[in-house]
């Protein structure tokens, strides 16, 4: 069997990722500018895709570790939303001196818009590369950041 390294113009899987995520993200500008959705941008995910899946909110400094971006680059990209109406800043029951941010009805609207988009997208790709092939590499992904990327990223790995 041979490998990478016996292949030298064979793309690495960084660039291989790198590449899908670029496709992704050209495709999900080019449905923000035809969705009717103002002030929307891709960078836009690093905030709505962590709120998606907590409803009660999170604290802006959680939000900008799970996404992987500096704290003052959360800001700027909460304050955007906010402006927008897409989030919300409401009061931390655990600390009141702490605020959340949290998904508006607008901002929930979206994040089913979107996930509606992004399902059709794969649905493409799985038509082009197979069916299978797409859930593999989504299992194979979704190994990876449960075993290895988000242990990393809590200090664990």
């Amino acid at each position: 069997m041979s490998t990478a390294a016996e292949k030298p113009d064979r793309p690495q899987l960084g660039a291989l990722i790198r590449l899908a995520a670029q496709y992704m993200n050209e495709r999900l500008s080019a449905w923000i500018a035809e969705s009717g959705y103002q002030g929307i941008q891709p960078a836009h995910s690093a905030v709505i895709q962590p709120l998606w899946a907590a409803p009660e909110g999170l604290r802006s400094s959680a939000l900008a570790q799970e996404s992987r971006i500096t704290k003052q680059s959360m800001s700027a990209l909460i304050a955007d939303l906010e402006r927008g109406g897409y989030v919300e800043r409401v009061e931390d029951p655990d600390d009141a001196r702490a605020a959340r941010v949290r998904l508006t009805a607008r901002g929930r609207a979206y994040g089913r818009a979107v996930r509606n988009f992004a399902r059709s997208v794969e649905a493409e790709l799985a038509k082009q590369a197979g069916a299978q092939r797409i859930e593999e590499l989504r299992a194979t992904l979704d190994l990876l950041r449960t075993a290895v990327i988000v242990p990393r990223q809590r200090g664990d790995g």
